[in-house]
């Protein structure tokens, strides 16, 4: 479910920005099946295939044609290890490589404590008047290229419409720290985009937004809480001390199109 839930909050920006800057054949979507493949020849992150379960190794030939003559290599992320065997099989053999693997977090809500935010940093939502200084941190956070960042920021502004985003910044000293977002669907918490500016990292600064982002998750009455991050890395390892459970592991597999 937690891959699901990630396929939504990504076709969520992809047709926002879609829709309100007209980006037209820039942006694409298609179902395989059960899978969602999402294409942004603007931005390589996006390009991606979502599969809940192995049925996408009937399309893998199709999929190859949906990302045809993009300038991004397109990301399949696919089942857990152990329910992933057909994709497997049929990416090795059709040439595509091995990514990285990535760590599904989970929780219930119910008796997960709420944690107190760090005294070192103030968690708070920003105010309207910083939504565009919320997005260069986003932007700087996650190292994009700064060449990128006014294209970015034109898109990611629509986001703050959208109802079921929160948005969340971490402040030290008063200066921007680092920054967070949360996606609710139905009574579901999707922890999203948590990440720290460089000059702030190894100060928990991460933790003291995943603290702020239970509590927020608990006060919106959400059941439960999934993420994902990068297997073996410091997010998913201050995911797990604050509560949350390892449900699974994926194997990525890149299609090194062009």
């Amino acid at each position: 479910m937690a891959l699901e839930l990630f396929a939504q909050y990504d076709l969520l920006r992809l047709k926002t920005y879609q829709n309100a800057e007209h980006l037209g054949e820039r942006i694409r979507t298609r179902a395989f099946g059960t899978a969602t493949a999402l294409r942004f020849d603007d931005v390589g992150y996006f390009n991606r295939v979502y599969a809940p379960d192995g049925s996408l190794s009937q399309y893998i030939h199709e999929v190859e044609e949906f990302y045809r003559g993009c300038p991004f290599p397109c990301e399949l992320v696919g089942p857990r290890i152990g329910l992933s065997d057909e994709i497997d099989e049929v990416c090795r053999r059709r040439g595509w490589v091995t990514g990285g693997q990535y760590a599904w977090l989970y929780s219930r809500t119910e008796g997960l404590p709420a944690s107190d935010v760090s005294n070192s940093f103030q968690i708070r939502q920003p105010e309207e008047r910083e939504r565009t200084l919320f997005l260069t941190c986003y932007l700087k956070a996650f190292e994009a290229e700064p060449h990128r960042h006014a294209g970015a920021i034109r898109n990611m502004r629509h986001l703050f419409n959208q109802a079921g985003l929160s948005f969340l910044m971490a402040w030290k000293d008063g200066v921007p720290a680092g920054i967070a977002m949360m996606y609710q669907r139905g009574r579901s918490a999707v922890f999203c985009a948590g990440a720290t500016l460089p000059e702030y990292r190894e100060q928990d600064c991460h933790s003291a937004l995943l603290a702020a982002r239970i509590r927020l998750a608990i006060e919106s009455e959400c059941d439960e809480i999934f993420s994902w991050a990068i297997a073996g890395k410091q997010s998913e390892r201050n995911m797990l001390r604050a509560g949350l459970q390892r449900a699974g592991i994926t194997s990525a597999w890149r299609f090194p199109v062009g």
